[in-house]
């Protein structure tokens, strides 16, 4: 089903910051931000274990349709959160507008899941 492929899509993508979770030097990567103490390493990993969860929860209600709304809510207030952040505060690099690109992107997609499952 076409639903499932796109929830597993945007699954991933919120898989793949998961890593700094566990190498919090991938920050430099991903986002373009160096991590210069304990307390940014701390607020980056947690970040990246919220977005893995995020993940996970998509990736369930790609197969268990009771878990779609709640991980369809939980997946648009986070990508949300962050898109309204982004807006409201500048200078951002390039990386930073890759995340916001992705983020849109991925809202795109979690809506055309949302209307094909309503049809």
């Amino acid at each position: 089903m076409l639903s499932t492929t796109l929830l597993l899509l945007v699954a991933a993508l919120n898989l793949v910051p998961g890593v700094v979770a566990l190498r919090p030097k991938r920050t430099v990567a991903l986002y373009g931000i160096a991590i210069d103490g304990p307390a940014l390493a701390l607020a980056m990993r947690h970040r990246a274990v919220l977005l893995t969860l995020v993940g996970v929860l998509l990736g369930v209600a790609a197969f268990d349709e009771s878990w779609l709304r709640p991980a369809l809510l939980v997946a648009f207030v986070s990508k949300g959160a962050f898109l309204t952040l982004f807006a409201i505060t500048g200078h951002h690099g390039a990386p930073m507008r890759r995340v916001a690109i992705a983020d849109v992107a991925a809202l795109a997609v979690l809506a055309l899941v949302v209307a094909l499952r309503m049809r």
